[in-house]
């Protein structure tokens, strides 16, 4: 597996086109509101990572997330308070998607790797609890605080989403770099590549391309879907 910078605009543009469409395809499905501007900021001025298996043909990219620290521009929410630490130190990471069963969990093994190289001391982030919960892939990561109501996007259907926000110190980002040492990964190109095994395997059956055109059609005609590009 190999995680990627993408650095260029045509990567940048395809990045934010798979995660509208991977959006609108779990569960009811959900997108920015109209006045939200926060996905276009992570996706403008963020660091965009993809996650590519050299198995699979035509090097498609089956997953990625954005990440910056506090330092280029603030959190998404005011809470938590972690001003205890420097701001270049502390990473949030969000805009996660994936086209592949189990690739998330790859995304943040190869994270870990790259948190570590960017010297991080914590990591942030804001999983959606409400409707759905996914909060539970981030093991070793601490829930700060009550469910928020995340004020930037909404269900499908105009309903509300809750998130939850989580913080991984230096700990558990330690804890996950050991276990990416043990099957081993290599930092190539000054760090924007990072070429990692794991035990983890992902469904070879990606989600139905039919299904990836159906969404991109309701982006295309739901006045309530925003594109963040």
């Amino acid at each position: 597996m190999e995680l990627r910078q993408l650095t260029t605009p045509t990567e940048r543009q395809h990045f934010a086109r798979r995660l509208t469409e991977v959006r609108m395809m779990k569960g009811a499905g959900f997108s920015e509101t109209q006045r939200s501007v926060v996905g276009e900021v992570h996706l403008a001025y963020g660091k965009l990572y993809g996650l590519f298996d050299e198995n699979l043909a035509g090097g498609e990219m089956i997953g990625g997330f954005a990440m910056h620290d506090l330092a280029m521009f603030s959190q998404s929410y005011p809470k938590p308070d972690l001003t205890h630490l420097p701001p270049e130190s502390v990473f949030e990471c969000g805009e996660l998607w994936a086209v592949a069963a189990g690739a998330g969990r790859l995304i943040r093994h190869g994270g870990a790797i790259i948190a570590n190289e960017l010297g991080a001391r914590a990591l942030l982030v804001y999983p959606i609890l409400k409707p759905w919960n996914l909060s539970h892939g981030y093991p070793g990561f601490e829930r700060i605080g009550e469910p928020i109501e995340w004020p930037y996007a909404r269900t499908l259907e105009g309903g509300k989403i809750f998130v939850q926000a989580m913080v991984g110190e230096r700990t558990a980002i330690q804890c996950a770099l050991r276990e990416a040492e043990e099957y081993g990964f290599e930092i190539l190109d000054a760090g924007k590549r990072i070429r990692f095994h794991t035990p983890f395997g992902i469904c070879t059956k990606r989600l139905d391309q039919n299904r990836l055109l159906q969404a991109a059609s309701v982006q295309s005609s739901n006045p309530r879907v925003r594109q963040a590009a």
